[in-house]
């Protein structure tokens, strides 16, 4: 009985550790601190996120975390996955590949692909009642509505709202490659 006893004991502290721990390291990992401490690379992005409404540069104050808009906000077995799946990919390009050679300006048309409405949708919540005081904003919306789940006509969020979360980056990121020659 006493072995049982100590093993059920063992047991609730693994769990209580992977549990607390595990929610502690999904935490911490969650703002732009901890991946550009390593990522020399995303201080481009990160330079025009803080320079975005979404970063902070708001009459509000508000700042979304880059999980926010990154990262799925279905179910959160697909959070941490998706989080996990990320981070594997983004460690094993930078240990075999140099950043600086990626074509950011090019990978920004796959921006579906790692900016998710479901993010988006958390807090706009009222984005789809259609009740603007402007048609247009009601209209697009509206048409977002009706083809956000259709497979032959797909829209997202990013889809219209091209720019949104990080101000400017299009023209830091070109200037990187082409850095202007002054001013005249």
């Amino acid at each position: 009985m006493k072995k049982i006893t100590i093993q059920i004991c063992l047991l609730l502290v693994f769990a209580f550790v992977v549990f607390f721990g595990g929610s502690a390291l999904v935490h911490h990992t969650q703002e732009d601190k901890f991946c550009s401490v390593c990522h020399e690379w995303m201080d481009p992005m990160v330079s025009a996120y803080h320079n975005d409404v979404h970063g902070g540069a708001s009459k509000h104050g508000f700042k979304a975390k880059c999980v926010d808009c990154h990262l799925p906000h279905d179910g959160y077995v697909g959070y941490i996955f998706k989080k996990a799946a990320n981070g594997a990919s983004e460690v094993t390009y930078m240990l075999f590949n140099d950043a600086k050679d990626k074509a950011w300006q090019e990978n920004r048309k796959n921006r579906d692909k790692f900016t998710y409405d479901s993010g988006c949708l958390s807090c706009h919540k009222t984005i789809l009642d259609i009740n603007s005081s402007n048609q247009n904003i009601d209209d697009m919306h509206a048409l977002y509505a009706k083809f956000k789940d259709d497979s032959t006509q797909k829209m997202n969020c990013v889809t219209c709202h091209k720019n949104v979360g990080h101000k400017n980056l299009g023209k830091i990121l070109y200037e990187i490659k082409h850095p202007p020659v002054g001013d005249w």
